[in-house]
């Protein structure tokens, strides 16, 4: 039976499966929450095919999972994550129409159900896999995947491919076969605090340097090379009759390329004051580097457009200022990205996927991967 009439006969079913997930709340520094939705997702690929996970003990945030099918020399690598920034109780699960909300529900719980339903539909149907398939599942990409980018390199390394189940492109449904890198800064500003009215003189503003260094920190912005920066967080002072002596800054970058990414980091590390009695201490740096389009992810792209093409419907790509887990892989091996379902409110109340879409891109997922495994 081919993808699309296997998951169009199960339609019902996958939505059923997507709506148990979403219900678990799994925010990412709630360890308690986050293991209780692991081992519901373990039950999941467990109840579907007998699969169990190599699991990853992590002390703080949730674990590492990572399912294996397969025993060819050669590895397809698929990435997802089961966290989300949603903290318990604040949205839940809902039909509208033709759209189907809940915490996480593309960004990416929905992308989890169709790998497991990509190894069912593989299990059933008897199919060959002449390379493995591991699907590595993390629980801190929201927050940075600290503890799971060593992982995530290491299975890119023995890779050939690997698939990102994040979200299509917002409205046009495009793959993503670039992203831009990110960068955070913390700068920590030290002036000398005074009593504003009788001694003014004395004192040296922290904020007034913090707003110097802001407008420095715009004029960095090279918005046709791709490079912007935001400051995104300012607190200083607390007292109207003192020359406040802290501030602090909360900087966000984003590179197209890794040498605009270097320069921006340069920059910061070698920051001076505009008053040599202020000290400035930056925290931060580098997070994740630009995924940057190569030609050999072009040919991943072009095989999940032909097979799109099969399916009866066309797919376009897209380079986006978001980063994932797919700028780390990028690094290492070809990587293609957005294979996850169509939708809208990204870290949003409006959080939803079209229903209308599912199975297609359901279909497409498990196409492009089997393609690139028997290849």
């Amino acid at each position: 039976m081919e993808a699309f009439d296997y998951f169009t006969l199960h339609e019902k079913e996958i939505i059923e499966d997507i709506k148990r997930l979403v219900q678990f709340d799994s925010p990412s520094q709630n360890k308690a929450l986050l293991d209780r939705c692991k081992e519901l997702i373990q039950t999941m690929f467990s109840d579907a095919f007998l699969m169990k996970a190599t699991e990853y003990i992590m002390l703080q945030n949730g674990n590492h999972l990572r399912f294996e099918m397969g025993d060819g020399p050669a590895q397809i690598l698929m990435i997802g994550h089961y966290d989300t920034v949603w903290d318990p109780g604040v949205l839940q699960y809902r039909e509208e129409a033709d759209k189907l909300f809940g915490p996480g529900i593309l960004d990416m719980k929905s992308s989890i159900v169709s790998a497991i339903w990509f190894f069912k539909y593989v299990k059933e149907m008897k199919l060959p896999l002449k390379k493995r398939v591991v699907f590595f599942m993390n629980s801190d990409e929201e927050i940075g995947s600290p503890s799971s980018r060593p992982l995530i390199e290491s299975e890119a390394k023995k890779s050939v491919a690997a698939f990102v189940l994040e979200p299509a492109v917002t409205v046009s449904g495009n793959l993503k076969v670039a992203r831009k890198g990110t960068s955070h800064y913390l700068l920590n500003l030290k002036g000398v605090a005074s009593h504003a009215g009788n001694n003014p003189l004395d004192g040296v503003s922290a904020i007034t340097e913090a707003a110097r260094q802001i407008l420095d920190i715009e004029h960095l912005n090279d918005y046709d090379r791709g490079t912007t920066l935001n400051v995104g967080m300012m607190q200083g002072g607390g007292k109207l009759n003192v020359i406040p002596d802290e501030a602090h800054l909360g900087v966000d970058v984003r590179s197209v390329t890794k040498q605009e990414q270097l320069r921006i980091d340069d920059y910061f590390e070698t920051i001076q004051p505009h008053d040599a009695r202020v000290k400035i201490d930056v925290e931060g740096g580098i997070n994740r580097p630009p995924m940057e389009q190569d030609a050999e992810s072009e040919e991943l792209f072009e095989v999940a457009q032909e097979e799109a093409k099969q399916l009866g419907f066309n797919v376009g790509e897209s380079a986006v200022g978001g980063a994932s887990d797919g700028n780390f892989t990028a690094l290492y091996v070809p990587t293609l990205d957005g294979l996850g379902l169509v939708g809208n409110g990204i870290h949003a109340e409006t959080e939803h996927i079209l229903r209308a879409h599912i199975v297609e891109r359901f279909a497409l997922l498990t196409k492009t991967v089997l393609q690139i495994a028997n290849d």
